[in-house]
This record gives C-alpha cells, structure tokens and sequence, in this order.
C-alpha cells in the first residue's frame, strides 16, 4: 500500500472514530455503554492520528513524539473496551473510583517508564532515523514485551467476559452480542495476520484500522440494535404474565396502571382497594405500610400487608431520556409462603437447639459422673490419675515442686466392724469434707480407693505439704462425726471421732511420674501407721 493510500486509511480512520465517539458521548445520558465506547474510540482516533505522521516526510523528533503519544491512545483503547465489556454484561455496572484507579495504574505505570525511557532504554533499545530520514526504526526492550502482554491481556478478558456473556444469554440478546464479539475478534485476527506476515525493518501497524472497523461494529450493535435498552417484548408476556404484583403512579402519585397479580393481593391485603384501581390516588389504592417507600425513604422493604400476607416491595423512579420524572412503578412479591416456612424452620430449629443443649448437659453430667465417688462425692482414682500426671508434666516444664498427700483413715475396719457400713460410709464423707473445705483453687482431691485419700499440691514444696497435711490431720481429729439413726440405734452410739494417717512425697526428689509419687507417698504412709497411726510421715 502507497504511503498516500496509507495516510489516507488514517485520515479516515480518525474521522471515523471521532465522530463515532462524539455520537457515543451524546448518547451518554440514554445508553450506560455510550460513555465507554466514547473513550474507545477517541483512544483508536488518537493512535490513528500518530498513524499518520508515521508516514508523512516530517522531523525525526516529530515521528518520536507521535509514537510515544500512540501508547497513549492505545491504553485508552484498551481501557474504554474493558468498560465497555462490563457495561454490555451488567446493564447495573457503573465505573466506581476504586475500579478505576486499579484499572489506570497499569497503563500508567507504563507510560511514566515510556517517557523516562531515554534514561533506562527499558522500552526501546535504541531509535534511529532510517538512512532516508524518512522512517523511525526502533529495536524493542523488556518493557515492550510486558506492554503487549498487558494489552492482550485485556484483550482476552474482554473477549472472554463477552463470550461467557453470550454463553448464559437469551436467544435474544445473543444476536446483539455477537456483533460485539465480532468487533472484538476484528482486531485481535488482523493484528495477528499482521505480526506474522510483517516484512522489513518497519512494517506498517494496521492495527488503529482494524480497531475503527470494530468501534463502528460495535457502534452498530448498541445503537442500531439496541444493546443495553428493554427488549421489546408484548406488555402481556412480561407486566401480566409475570407473578410479582405491579403498580404504575404517574407523578401525581395516582395510579395508571396494575397487572392481575396487584389486583389480587391488593384484595387480600385489608387496607388495599379492590376492584379497578385506574386513577386512584396511591393513598387509596396501596397500603399505609408502603408509604414511606412511596416518599422515598426507602427503595426496597419487607412489609406484612395483613395477618399472613408478606411482601418483599421495591419502589422504582421512572424518568424520561433527559432525567425528568415521569412516576413509579411499585412491585410487591407475595413471600407470604416463604416466610411461613422460614417461621417453621426457625421453630424447628430451636425445639433441634433445645435437644442439644439437653444433650449437651447429660453428656457432661455423664462424663462428670465417670469421675466422681459416689459416696463422698470425690473424684475417684481415674481423674486422680490424669490429673496428677498433668501436674507432674506442668511441674517439669515450670520447675516448681509437686507434693502428693497420700492419707488413710486409721482404724477403719473397726468402724464398719462396729457400726456397719452405712457408718464406715459416714466417716467417709465427713473425712472428704474435712478435706474439700481445707483445699486451694489448683489442688486435686480424690478418694484413691477404701478409705485412702490423695491430695495433690502444686507448687509446694516437702515442708508446706507436711504442714498442710498436719493441719489438714489436727482439723479431722476434732471433728465429730455424726452416725446414721440406724447404726445408732442398733450400737448404741451417736456420734465418734476420726483421725488419720498421711505419708507425703515430692516431685521431683521422690520421682518424675505419678505412679513413683504415689508409691513413695505410700511407703511413708506405713512408716506413719507402723509409727502409731495419726500422724504425718514426709519421704527422705
């Protein structure tokens, strides 16, 4: 292609896209895509436009200017067909300044790299004149390769989001859509075709070109075939056919049209007005409960007209192409079933909570039971063991001393010889009273089995134990015990005194596990009862 034909191909091409993208911004305020195809193609009407001086006679420095300007028009580009793709697949999409500040900082970042490049030659290795004069020859860097990564990147989400798009559309809007995936793929072909078969040291970039052929694509897709506007469809296939209630109020707040659901729940709910409601004042038609929705406080409310009448209501603005209001449209959606049935899975789940906690409870009270003596209300062997063998743990990794109180009742046998064993099962208690009263928050009280007891002292050393346990053995021994009326009765006695035994060992002089605690405690238990019983005996 001659160079006139090629200036003039940009020429066109510029025309083309500024009056497409002027057209488009002039459509701003009916079309949410208008504004995205607008800085489109303003962007492929600036990259056409260095286009040209590309191919004119003109300065060296001039032709490096312009190239630097096109990224300028090619980030643009990029950035108005990746709103564009949104605004075509979500007709709510609206470009929030977070979105747009992530969406910028790609481009930008490059362009500050582009026009520092004479400092870092990242972009471009080097640029020269031909030896014309006539044509800008440049050898490619790094960053050139991350700029056409970046740009097909956006290419590919667009076309991807237009296909998935297309994918999940009515028959309908496919035909809209694939005009606009044409656009896209318009190109993308074209600027692959040129890559492959581009010849010499400055190959023409027809790009610019095929991106006006697909802004005009595209352009014809929104305005032509109506992107993004309500398909229209017979009013009785959409406002009569579809179960939500629908109420059109003009500005005067009178009612000028309904459909045969609100004509239905209008008569069920006790405040609506039944029967041809055409004219009437909202007031006198809808339910005082829709009022401050209808004023504006609110744009969506879940309301009960009536006893077992629930609605989900939304209130929409109507207005004309150049903003002014023309009314409202009210819709309300019967979830009167919905809400019985929320109300009935809201019962069952709290009858289903109450069982658990039931459960919950009886599981703990179980698993409490598993662990205490019955007749004394200890805890018994088992939960002496775990716990002791926590303590000597805890006691390793502190370093503080662990006593174990391991204590007999002197003479017991001779007081279920003499008083049966509801009165040995007395003694018990009392002795495990004595000692529960006299423990501190941190030890462990458990009958270890008969009428041994274990008390387990954390952080206490030989000395402290051996006067615990001496005060613990002094307040047992002045205390009375009171028999059972039975054995009373039958022995003649009403009341006795009890002493104990006690031996004690320390962690870790005496051992470094519970069951050489234990069995040390034990040994100086005897030595306490071979001694003459009622005393405190502490391990050497």
């Amino acid at each position: 292609m001659t160079t006139s034909l090629l200036v003039a191909a940009f020429a066109s091409s510029v025309v083309a896209c500024a009056l497409t993208a002027v057209l488009a911004w002039r459509r701003r305020a009916q079309n949410t895509a208008a504004k995205a195809l607008a800085a489109a193609m303003a962007g492929v009407a600036l990259w056409s436009a260095t286009g040209i001086f590309a191919h004119l006679p003109v300065p060296f420095v001039l032709q490096q200017d312009t190239a630097v300007v096109s990224f300028v028009g090619i980030y643009l580009t990029l950035t108005g067909l990746w709103c564009l793709s949104r605004a075509v697949t979500d007709r709510n999409w609206h470009l929030r300044l977070t979105v747009a500040l992530r969406l910028l900082a790609p481009p930008l970042v490059l362009l500050g790299l582009l026009f520092t490049d004479d400092r870092h030659h990242l972009f471009f290795t080097s640029v020269r004149a031909s030896a014309d004069g006539e044509e800008l020859l440049a050898q490619v860097g790094p960053l050139f390769h991350v700029h056409l990564a970046y740009c097909y990147l956006v290419l590919a989400w667009v076309v991807l989001r237009l296909v998935v798009a297309w994918w999940g559309a009515a028959s309908v809007f496919r035909h809209q859509l694939s005009h606009l995936l044409i656009a896209c793929c318009v190109p993308v072909l074209g600027n692959t075709v040129v890559l492959t078969t581009a010849r010499g040291e400055h190959p023409v970039d027809y790009t610019p070109l095929f991106l006006a052929l697909a802004g005009l694509v595209a352009a014809r897709a929104i305005f032509r075939f109506g992107l993004l506007r309500l398909v229209p469809v017979a009013r009785a296939q959409v406002v009569d056919g579809i179960e939500d209630a629908v109420v059109v109020l003009d500005v005067d707040g009178r009612v000028i049209d309904v459909n045969p659901a609100a004509v239905a729940l209008l008569a069920r709910s006790a405040s609506g007005r039944a029967g041809d409601v055409i004219g009437f004042p909202a007031a006198q038609v809808l339910p005082p409960q829709l009022s401050e929705l209808l004023a504006g406080a609110a744009l969506r409310e879940r309301l009960e007209l009536t006893a077992g009448v629930h609605v989900d209501a939304r209130v929409s603005a109507l207005r004309d192409t150049r903003g002014r209001a023309l009314g409202q449209v009210v819709v309300l959606r019967d979830v009167s079933e919905l809400i019985e049935q929320r109300e009935l899975a809201q019962q069952a789940n709290e009858r289903l909570s109450e069982q658990l906690a039931l459960t919950r409870t009886l599981q703990q009270r179980l698993a409490e039971e598993a662990v205490r003596d019955a007749p004394t209300g200890l805890h018994n062997r088992r939960h002496l063991l775990q716990a002791l063998g926590e303590a000597v743990e805890s006691a390793q990794v502190t370093g503080e001393p662990l006593s174990v109180v391991l204590i007999d009742v002197d003479h017991f046998k001779l007081v279920n010889d003499t008083h049966g064993h509801q009165g040995g099962d007395a003694v018990l208690r009392a002795v495990a009273d004595q000692l529960r009263d006299s423990c501190r928050a941190g030890d462990t009280l458990a009958r270890y089995g008969g009428e041994e007891f274990v008390l387990v002292l954390p952080a206490t050393s030989r000395a402290d134990a051996v006067q615990r346990a001496e005060e613990l053995r002094r307040r047992c021994e002045e205390a009375v015990v009171d028999l059972p009326v039975l054995a009373a009765s039958l022995r003649g006695d009403v009341s006795i005194s009890v002493t104990f035994s006690a031996g004690v060992a320390t962690s870790p002089g005496h051992g470094t596990d519970a069951d050489a605690l234990i069995a040390v405690a034990d040994r100086a238990l005897y030595a306490a009862k071979a001694a003459g019983r009622n005393q405190v005996v502490a391990a050497r």
